[in-house]
């Protein structure tokens, strides 16, 4: 917390008068300076957040984790599928059910296998042997790339001989964020609230997208392509009808988003 109000504070003497502080750890920071500097804006990078002196910024990352799980049921050939999750916070939870959903829509056989892991220490020995075991097929595992990383654990893969084989990933375009803020201030539209504002961005937005392999079959990426266009026009939405949790229905409404 002190690096980040230190951070700020020397952001603000510098005559920086638009911040993004681009962790949730750095809210409570970034609350206390726009307090004390009501022309400074700034932004965070979480989700939610209640406070009216800042805003903050995130993705709709659950519209390309349905679109994943799509092309995940259309090519497990026994439907098996594992999703291998870092920490349980705010978007991640969304993030797996939406897999979850994808992959039941395409395939009504499908069984997603969850395993937990953490960004920083994954034993990826044991998390690929416990997946194995279960006959998975067809795996979600971390979105970043590392480009020191010689691994193709990445993104959705296809396991052939206990090799990974890439089939797609989601990309988070930052920059997509920042243009469409920055623009909000150049071009006066962004207005004083008295209201929390969060920006929730996604596809149709730009601020997500999705690589495809090559090897990804022509009619799997025409149904994917299709069901993209379908979640940026809004005809589409991957929590949409009647949603069943582990111990029965969460929601009734077969109309209802």
């Amino acid at each position: 917390p002190e690096l980040a109000e230190k951070a700020i504070s020397d952001a603000i003497q510098k005559g920086c008068n638009l911040i993004f502080t681009t962790t949730p750890e750095f809210v409570k920071a970034s609350v206390q300076a726009a307090i004390a500097n009501p022309e400074i804006r700034i932004v965070n990078c979480s989700l939610n957040t209640s406070h009216r002196y800042i805003r903050t910024y995130y993705a709709r990352m659950h519209e390309a984790k349905f679109l994943m799980g799509a092309i995940a049921g259309a090519m497990a050939e026994n439907g098996q599928l594992a999703y291998i999750a870092d920490y349980p916070i705010f978007g991640t939870i969304a993030n797996i059910n939406a897999f979850a959903l994808g992959a039941k829509m395409v395939n009504p056989r499908a069984k997603v296998y969850l395993e937990w892991s953490t960004l920083k220490d994954v034993d990826l020995g044991r998390v690929m042997e416990n997946i194995q075991k279960k006959g998975v097929t067809v795996v979600s595992g971390k979105d970043m790339v590392i480009p020191e990383e010689t691994s193709r654990y990445f993104g959705l893969y296809h396991l052939e001989n206990g090799e990974p084989h890439n089939i797609a990933m989601p990309l988070w375009h930052w920059g997509k964020f920042y243009e469409q803020i920055v623009q909000n201030v150049l071009d006066g539209t962004w207005k004083k609230t008295k209201t929390a504002m969060n920006y929730w961005l996604g596809l149709s937005s730009d601020v997500i997208d999705i690589v495809y392999s090559n090897n990804l079959p022509v009619g799997t990426r025409r149904l994917l392509k299709f069901l993209e266009a379908s979640i940026i026009k809004g005809t589409l939405e991957p929590f949409y009808g009647v949603l069943y949790s582990q111990d029965g229905i969460v929601q009734k409404s077969e109309d209802e988003s």
